[in-house]
């Protein structure tokens, strides 16, 4: 227990020293100093800071994933299913905004080939992602509360316009809550933004 509360401590202030200062100009005894530890002891949970930054990323977003999986699994309905699949996302967007800046920044994702392994597992679990979200879609289908269609560009679709609505959070000022714009992406995904066209 002991063991699991030092590394979760180091791992969290190593997240906000990452995201303040960056990958290459971050130093393990920054990091241990923050985490109230001697340098040395990060070296009995890590190897080093490139083994500790790809374990905070992949942690952090494994977490995401089952997360957003849990909430969605818990609802019965489709519409229900993609509330809260943008909710959850934007609710993780909103309590990680220093981690998604160094997403995006891509800090320490071409390092050496052990940054290889860590982008090749942030596309791998990408992907297992689409295909969760492609699973909503085609229960969707099935249960004719979606047209007939590609379920995987159903899936790109709505993954697109949760993305591009975060990207503009991030940019911007973030006077409001990006979770308030959850039903916005659900009624463009599930309606559409264009007028009934009749002949």
């Amino acid at each position: 227990m002991e063991f699991q509360f030092r590394r979760t401590e180091i791992l969290n202030q190593a997240e906000k020293i990452f995201a303040v200062k960056g990958f290459h100009n971050s130093t393990m005894a920054e990091i241990a100093s923050a985490s109230g530890f001697a340098t040395g002891t990060l070296y009995q949970f890590f190897e080093g800071k490139e083994n500790l930054y790809n374990v905070m990323v992949s942690e952090k977003l494994d977490s995401m994933y089952a997360v957003i999986r849990d909430s969605v699994n818990r609802e019965g309905e489709l519409t229900d299913k993609i509330v809260k699949l943008v909710e959850a996302h934007f609710h993780f967007v909103e309590n990680n905004v220093d981690f998604c800046d160094l997403l995006i920044r891509g800090e320490g994702l071409t390092l050496s080939d052990k940054g290889t392994v860590l982008r090749d597992k942030i596309i791998a679990d990408y992907f297992n992602h689409i295909d969760f979200v492609e699973s909503i879609m085609r229960f969707g289908i099935e249960t004719k509360k979606l047209k007939s269609g590609d379920s995987r560009m159903m899936a790109y679709s709505l993954l697109g316009i949760i993305r591009s609505f975060f990207y503009y959070w991030m940019l911007t000022n973030q006077d409001a809550p990006l979770s308030d714009k959850a039903g916005c992406v659900s009624d463009i995904f599930l309606k559409g933004a264009g007028l009934e066209l009749t002949e």
